[in-house]
């Protein structure tokens, strides 16, 4: 599903920040043909021969420390399988189990594009709006909520501030996160782009608060998640029980993540969860279990699952979001998701309509791409290829051998990877993104760990590097240098 192009893996979904998006009317939602048979019920046999081939693609990416976690693969009402792998909390030996909980970061957006949609069956806000309707304080009144639903509004994003690390986690106010972006120019004419943007989903969560006289976590408490029976799920500033904890990691080995107050993702990233309910989610948005259209009427459900935006990335074709979804139209099957991320904890929710099939990969290592391991389950599901994980031994490379790899490379023409060596430690940061680190796998080939790739240096008979080639995906991209040496 849905991976980021360039340097950047999708937690977030950020798209690389030089693609224009045309904008397209919202087709149908997807789902099956009216006429199309459900998929057949699976066979017992069948099942078990299924849930061994998963389980054991899984364990090999546990085995090389590319995975952490708990995953559920659910078809046709029917759980494949449902496990953890590896250790909710290292320090006291705590192993994962399918009723760990897990903070979700982005799959949060689904969750607060729904609410923003039942507020309107209930006739209390209108998605084609400004946001000043609700908001009156609010300075843009070109702004409407569905610009703030599909990143279409302009907003600078908050978490890309540069002075984000140093305030991430101190305590917050919605009003104060709010009051950090709303007098900044916009990057953009609301509606004649997309643009991933926090900022968004932060500014929808006091839309909210304001329409509902509620605080988010008990409106989403009260009218979406109990009802549902998703005991797991929340928004809670105090300490969670039953909560992993999140780690980051290094060629070697995991380290506490550093932290982040729950006041600042707010409806952008804050909820926690379990697979168990998230998979109970997707049935209410994709099944028939009576009473569930009692909490999300069939056109909210439409309107979510509509591709609202296309982005039209030659890298990405049939690529579109929805209201906090992603709808990949052009797959086959199709499948429509989003994946998160957020200090210690990485996240991706998958549905595969034709199959009726809902993939959860939740895991307490942010430097780990749970989109992987859903795309080689969602394989194994269909029948299809899938790789297996390569184990991910270090060299010692010598640094001058390591000097001579700085420099900026050109990957397109508004896309650069800049690597920089501090302390030993090669980096590459491509544009508009966090810096990543590399770890060599020979002298001239490194790899990162978050997102997966590698990175090939080639250098010229004289030992002067001209270029790089990146490896992500499936698809080899050579970059050459912008002022070689």
């Amino acid at each position: 599903m849905l991976s980021k192009l360039g340097l950047g893996l999708a937690l977030c979904l950020s798209i690389s920040p030089f693609q224009a998006i045309a904008f397209t009317a919202a087709p149908s939602p997807l789902r099956p043909p009216a006429a199309m048979s459900p998929s057949p019920a699976l066979s017992a046999a069948f099942t078990t021969a299924l849930a061994a081939e998963m389980d054991a693609f899984v364990q090999a990416h546990a085995d090389h420390r590319q995975f952490m976690g708990t995953v559920l693969v659910v078809r046709d009402g029917e759980t494949v399988l449902s496990r953890g792998y590896g250790m909710a909390d290292l320090a006291r030996q705590v192993a994962h189990s399918p009723d760990t909980r897990f903070h979700i970061g982005s799959v949060t957006k689904q969750f607060t594009a729904a609410a923003i949609l039942q507020l309107q069956d209930q006739g209390l806000v209108d998605v084609q709006a400004p946001v000043a309707t609700y908001l009156p304080d609010y300075p843009n009144h070109a702004i409407t909520l569905h610009h703030l639903l599909t990143h279409a509004a302009g907003l600078p994003n908050l978490t890309s501030f540069p002075d984000f690390a140093e305030w991430m986690g101190q305590p917050t106010t919605l009003d104060a996160l709010i009051a950090r972006f709303q007098d900044l120019p916009l990057e953009f004419e609301p509606g004649s782009q997309h643009r991933y943007s926090n900022s968004g989903y932060v500014l929808l969560t006091k839309v909210i608060e304001t329409v509902s006289g509620q605080s988010y976590a008990d409106y989403m408490t009260e009218n979406l998640f109990a009802p549902l029976g998703m005991e797991n799920t929340g928004y809670d500033l105090s300490p969670v029980s039953g909560l992993a904890r999140g780690y980051t990691r290094n060629a070697q080995d995991y380290q506490p993540a550093a932290p982040i107050n729950m006041a600042v993702p707010q409806g952008a990233g804050g909820l926690h969860s379990t697979v168990g309910d998230l998979a109970r989610w997707n049935q209410a948005l994709f099944g028939d279990v009576p009473g569930d259209r009692d909490i999300l009427s069939q056109g909210a459900i439409a309107a979510m699952t509509a591709p609202q935006v296309s982005l039209s990335l030659a890298e990405a074709p049939g690529l579109s979001y929805g209201y906090g979804l992603v709808i990949d139209h052009e797959s086959e099957p199709p499948r429509i998701g989003h994946g998160g991320g957020i200090n210690g904890y990485v996240s991706s929710l998958l549905y595969l309509p034709t199959q009726d099939a809902t993939i959860v990969v939740l895991s307490n290592v942010e430097s780990i791409n749970p989109e992987q391991i859903s795309a080689g389950l969602a394989a194994i599901l269909l029948g299809e290829a899938y790789d297996l994980p390569q184990a991910l031994d270090t060299v010692t490379v010598d640094a001058t051998v390591l000097e001579r790899y700085v420099g900026t490379y050109q990957l397109a023409p508004e896309f650069q990877i800049v690597v920089t060596l501090y302390d030993g430690q090669l980096y590459a940061q491509g544009t508009g993104q966090p810096a990543i680190a590399l770890y060599p796998a020979s002298d001239t080939e490194f790899f990162a760990l978050a997102p997966e790739l590698r990175i090939v240096f080639t250098p010229t008979a004289s030992g002067a590097v001209e270029s790089l080639t990146l490896i992500q995906g499936g698809q080899n991209t050579v970059a050459p240098r912008s002022v070689p040496r």
